[in-house]
């Protein structure tokens, strides 16, 4: 019973912190014009290492992905 108190602990604060090391950082999509936060975990990336592309746009362009 301590244990799985613990552990359940040890995951919020883990949660905690993972929420603390993403920092918002706010980009604009260079196809769609679209403001987004490029920290979220989803398929926002940068294109060529360059240009900040958005969920939206990466998933439906992925067929491009190198």
């Amino acid at each position: 019973m301590v244990i799985e108190i613990e552990a359940k602990e040890n995951e919020k604060t883990s949660n905690i912190k993972e929420k603390v090391e993403k920092p918002e950082k706010i980009e604009t999509c260079y196809l769609c014009n679209k403001k987004f936060d490029m920290n979220k975990d989803d398929y926002s990336h940068y294109k060529y290492d360059k240009y900040p592309m958005c969920d939206y746009c990466s998933q439906f362009y992925g067929f491009y992905d190198e």
